[in-house]
């Protein structure tokens, strides 16, 4: 029996391979990679993050969710068909091929594909040909909907670990004109799904005749490792992003759960088990309105003041990085003397060199000091990005740059 776990374990690896989601999200992430890079290059003169950075933090956590999403699948008996497979990859497909991250929600991959195969059903609609539709119509659409809230949940975690020295620093207009900075949260997650399809060789039906799946007429099965992937995308301007984020998670959570169990309470009407994937589609772009919403009425975080610099990005590996200098955190004193813009910032570091000794501010108000040697082949850049202030004395026009 274990022999054939292993075999088509192995089947299951190499059909990861096949799918052209996998493919697909690889150029997404390229093109989103490139497209924040000439943003930073514009803003800043050069890159800040490097590509793929969207994927920073999420590996492990995108496995150990595929882990325990596929133990699921397989004990619930959850089955799909290649006719769904296509039908749901082609949906995620069409939504990466927009560019925006922030449509690849289970809400909205699942969700469309859920409904999508509910009015194929409703309206008897063929597609392609009849055994195609039958094929599609095997699978149990409840169990979908179960699937698109497990995996909303999963989702939930992503927005929840949001860190916000891990954010993309942006400049843009505030109210009065001047450039005030912002935080464009943008992660992407792996999660490696396996998945029971009703062809191929393995029969358990003598051993697991209690399994929903493996116990239905001695069916042979095979599986595959589909390679779903989690986007989330949000911009913050009066909130640090992880605040932002976390006030989407917690908001978003708890409505997953009563929508789960308004699933679970209508497993046998699969009319309210639509209303609920209705409600879904609803509720997850109204969340995300909701928190910009309070976000864009708060003062900007990143903005000039008289009593010090606010640290608007920290580029990753850089001296600040090494220092553990943090987004948010304020620059009062630079070799103990006071500095209120990033001129006096620079003035103050070119007659330090060799040497960096900086009076820093943190989130509760607190001053610590921090500091480290400047070496030769850093060109000493310290890594620091804050919003510039225009000097009075001159007509220039004020740009976030970083600070060397």
């Amino acid at each position: 029996m274990w022999i054939e776990w292993l075999i088509e374990i192995g089947y299951a690896l190499l059909w990861l391979f096949a799918q052209p989601v996998l493919y697909v999200a690889i150029i997404l992430s390229f093109l989103i990679g490139n497209r924040r890079i000439k943003k930073d290059r514009k803003q800043f003169g050069h890159r800040v993050f490097p590509f793929h950075a969207e994927w920073k933090g999420t590996w492990l956590l995108g496995f150990l969710i595929g882990i325990i999403v596929s133990a699921s699948i397989v004990l619930t008996g959850l089955f799909m068909t290649w006719e769904w497979l296509i039908v749901w990859s082609a949906v995620i497909i069409l939504l990466m091929l927009t560019g925006q991250v922030a449509l690849l929600s289970p809400v909205y991959t699942l969700g469309l594909s859920i409904l999508a195969v509910w009015s194929v059903g409703l309206f008897e609609i063929q597609v392609i040909n009849e055994a195609f539709t039958t094929g599609l119509l095997q699978v149990d659409l409840m169990a979908m909907i179960y699937l698109m809230l497990v995996l909303l949940i999963a989702e939930v975690i992503l927005i929840a670990t949001t860190h916000r020295n891990r954010s993309f620093p942006r400049l843009q207009k505030g109210d009065r004109g001047k450039d005030v900075g912002a935080h464009q949260v943008t992660r992407l997650m792996f999660v490696p799904l396996l998945i029971p399809l009703p062809i191929g060789s393995l029969t358990l039906s003598e051993q697991l005749t209690w399994w929903p799946v493996f116990g239905l007429d001695g069916a042979g099965m095979s599986f595959i490792i589909f390679p779903y992937i989690i986007g989330f995308s949000q911009r913050f301007i009066g909130l640090f992003s992880e605040q932002g984020a976390k006030r989407i998670a917690i908001t978003l959570f708890p409505i997953t759960l009563l929508l789960l169990g308004a699933a679970v309470g209508a497993y046998n009407t699969l009319y309210l088990g639509m209303i609920v994937v209705g409600i879904a589609l609803l509720m997850r772009p109204l969340t995300s309105i909701i928190v910009r919403q309070f976000d864009v009425e708060r003062r900007p975080i990143f903005r000039p003041e008289s009593d010090g610099i606010t640290i608007v990005g920290v580029v990753p590996g850089s001296p600040a990085d090494d220092m553990g200098l943090m987004v948010g955190e304020k620059i009062v004193r630079v070799h103990d003397e006071p500095v209120q813009n990033e001129y006096e910032f620079f003035d103050v570091m070119t007659e330090h060199r060799t040497y960096c000794k900086l009076a820093v501010q943190d989130l509760s108000g607190e001053t610590r000091f921090v500091q480290r040697p400047i070496y030769e082949n850093e060109d000493h850049e310290l890594g620091l990005i804050f919003v510039k202030e225009t000097p009075r004395f001159t007509l220039e026009t004020s740009e976030t740059i970083e600070i060397s």
